[in-house]
């Protein structure tokens, strides 16, 4: 994991991860050991911590943000996408989706929008924001320091041309 973080931060200038409820996830037995054996949470906490000391982004989208059932050519929502569809085809565009992959597209995109809707003042929304991103969760800024109770959230503003890396549970992670 700690070989695979640095790879990751060292690539990339922003990391956008899902917010993800591990401990609710943990107590489903179906789950628990594929989660447990990742390491989910370490892991993130592991990217959070080395981009925070090379001066990176790291953004937290909300675990309630439909990444996965939301086409990512068209924006259309589907009402629901039990865990065992793995490929699903958008019924406005005809686009066919791997689950993963489209999630992964949304989470970049949704990532990179609430980084570019924020002022470059931290905590701050920008001229005519009402403060709500949609998530909840804001960047990471190097010059905010750390506590040892989890992973601290901040803002930061996003430079143009920077490129984002996204994860998801059940995504391969080599």
């Amino acid at each position: 994991m700690h070989k695979l973080s640095r790879r990751i931060v060292n690539e990339n200038q922003v990391i956008v991860v899902e917010n993800l409820n591990v401990k609710g996830m943990m107590q489903n037995h179906c789950l628990a050991k594929s989660i447990h054996q990742v390491g989910w949470g370490m892991f993130c906490t592991m990217l959070k911590y080395k981009a925070e000391m090379s001066g990176k982004i790291y953004q937290e989208v909300d675990r309630f943000f439909p990444s996965s059932k939301t086409c990512h050519v068209c924006l259309n929502q589907v009402g629901s996408l039990p865990l065992d569809v793995r490929f699903w085809t958008c019924e406005n565009c005809f686009c066919k989706h791997d689950r993963d992959v489209n999630a992964a597209i949304n989470l970049r995109d949704e990532g990179l929008r609430i980084l570019t809707c924020q002022s470059p003042q931290v905590g701050k929304p920008a001229h005519g924001e009402s403060g709500s991103s949609g998530t909840g969760d804001k960047a990471c800024r190097p010059d905010i320091s750390r506590s040892n109770r989890g992973r601290k959230k901040s803002t930061t503003a996003l430079s143009a041309g920077q490129e984002a890396y996204t994860v998801r549970v059940g995504e391969s992670l080599s």
